[in-house]
């Protein structure tokens, strides 16, 4: 037999190389494609007997080995970007592959495929088969020859989102000016844009899985996110991954190499599409919620209050077609552990700490009985005209820092970061934060934070509790409406301790400051604990935060 493996390479600047959310959306849905559908029906194309059913399931009942099925080719799962599939011939798996990046080349101009094949006999281990394939697919993005194409000649115009020679143009859409565009912008653009008032490829693709609530769209410009123009203009990128997916899918069956090969076929299968049903939920729950805070507040905006009443921030919905109102969310991948959304920035933080709970509680119990998935995340708050691409750079740095804290600490949790970009960015997430944050006393930010309750006896004051809870009392009516008290709080902090002591006799009466942890009072008296302030982060987000 031949094992095949889909992969597609340089997937960041093909999907986010754009400060277009149209094309970005349009690419992620090609990409999905590319290692989903268009490869079952490359599949279906290239031989008549397969275990793919209409609806493009998969069914388990039907297998290769088995003389009485005589199939030949068998989808031994579609996930997590990957596709993986047995044909009996070598003819056939050309073939598929033949198939496959005609599809690609025409359909998604530019997009990459990277496809690892390997001999396997059925009396060997699948497991290691399938792990050398995985180490060859990554040896192949490695050291895979970059093509260099003719640009241009001088009687071309140039694509103004990608620079490449245009073929066709695009119309005016909001104040997005009609524009020469490459075949990669017309491709990107041929699935999202609609006809009429019918649905886009894309958003079907979308709804068919998150169906968009009553009276709401989804939006599919930056705009149109919520934030208000020349004010609260920004937006919130939001890159989520799943703890140790790798090492899950390589223990399988306790990592035996003898275990029996259909049966790793079914758990691995069974594995796959358990995250993806589980991920796919938590972000229904993610809109559920969402919907219900915005019919509390009147159905076309979202007000948050402090304690005494006092609205400390608002998102007035941006209107859409047919006295629709558009929502300030809007998913970009989504498909297994792996997460990318948009939406209002005062809204990122919220909205990827209800994603991580629910996801762990849509994983309580799945097939391997490892326990929960826990997740990483990142979120960068830049403005709604910031380029995009680095705009979801910096959450995917901030999501691999989220990463690490939680190796760190040894701790099976998960774990966000997230950076407030009021300007532009120089520098790696480090450089910014030893420049921006490190102060002579510490680091002025807690960051990363565990989002669930910390390990007993480790950094129990790096958690989302206690950055949400100052942000809660620094919202409240001694300090919201005192904007010069709060600055001068944010200066103290910076100089250290006793300056901190000197704002609270000056500013706030002697007394202490929010209490936001019973178990230490340093930081009520200092500011600052163990080498980290305790308030920074909250300063930060006192006037952008909406929980909900």
């Amino acid at each position: 037999m031949h094992l095949i493996i889909v992969d597609t390479a340089q997937i960041q600047s093909y999907v986010f190389n754009s400060n277009r959310l149209r094309e970005n959306i349009g690419a992620s849905h090609l990409v999905a494609q590319a290692t989903d559908s268009w490869a079952k029906e490359a599949v279906q194309y290239t031989v008549k007997k397969h275990n793919i059913v209409a609806d493009g399931r998969l069914d388990d009942t039907r297998s290769i080995e088995n003389p009485a099925d005589n199939l030949d080719g068998e989808v031994l799962y579609a996930g997590g970007g990957n596709f993986v599939v047995l044909f009996r011939d070598d003819s056939k798996a050309k073939d598929f592959i033949r198939t496959l990046s005609r599809k690609v080349l025409t359909d998604a101009p530019n997009l990459q495929l990277v496809v690892a094949q390997r001999q396997f006999n059925w009396k060997q281990s699948l497991r290691r088969t399938l792990k050398d394939a995985f180490e060859q697919l990554a040896e192949k993005k490695r050291s895979r020859i970059l093509s260099a194409p003719l640009l241009g000649l001088g009687v071309t115009k140039m694509c103004r989102s990608t620079g490449w020679p245009a073929t066709g143009w695009v119309k005016k859409i909001g104040d997005d000016p009609e524009r020469p565009a490459s075949s990669e912008i017309l491709a990107k653009l041929r699935v999202v844009d609609r006809d009429g008032k019918k649905l886009s490829e894309a958003d079907r693709r979308l709804t068919s899985i998150l169906p968009c609530p009553e009276g709401y769209d989804y939006p599919a410009q930056l705009d149109h996110l919520g934030g208000t123009k020349g004010e609260h203009n920004f937006i919130a990128v939001v890159h989520a991954d799943g703890n140790g997916m790798g090492q899950r899918i390589m223990g399988i069956g306790g990592g035996d190499p003898r275990l029996d090969n259909r049966e790793y076929i079914r758990s691995l299968r069974s594995l796959s599409e358990a995250v993806d049903r589980a991920s796919q939920m938590a972000l229904k729950d993610v809109l559920s919620k969402l919907e219900t805070r915005i019919q509390k507040d009147g159905g076309d905006r979202i007000v948050h209050r402090n304690t005494a009443g006092k609205i400390v921030a608002e998102i007035r919905l941006k209107p859409a077609e047919d006295g629709l109102c558009y929502l300030p969310f809007r998913p970009v991948v989504f498909g297994g552990d792996d997460v990318t959304f948009v939406c209002d920035g005062r809204l990122g933080l919220s909205l990827a700490i209800e994603y991580i709970r629910q996801l762990e509680k849509h994983t309580e119990d799945l097939p391997d009985k490892k326990g929960k998935l826990t997740a990483s995340a990142g979120i960068s708050i830049v403005k709604a005209h910031y380029p995009f691409s680095r705009a979801y750079s910096l959450a995917e740095e901030l999501c691999r820092k989220a990463k690490k804290y939680r190796r760190d600490i040894n701790y099976d949790a998960s774990c966000i970061d997230w950076h407030f970009a009021l300007s532009g960015l120089s520098g790696t997430i480090e450089d910014i934060r030893r420049r921006e944050y490190k102060v002579d006393k510490g680091l002025l930010c807690l960051r990363p934070v565990i989002v669930g309750d910390a390990k007993a006896g480790s950094n129990f004051y790096r958690t989302w509790a206690a950055v949400e809870k100052s942000i809660e009392e620094l919202q409240g009516e001694n300090w919201a409406e005192r904007r010069n008290k709060l600055k001068a709080l944010r200066d103290a902090l910076r100089e250290g301790p006793e300056a901190v002591k000197y704002f609270r006799i000056k500013f706030n009466e002697g007394k202490p400051l929010p209490r936001f942890d019973a178990s230490c009072t340093n930081w009520e008296q200092s500011g600052w604990y163990s080498g980290y302030c305790g308030y920074f982060d909250a300063l930060e987000l006192v006037d952008w935060f909406i929980p909900l």
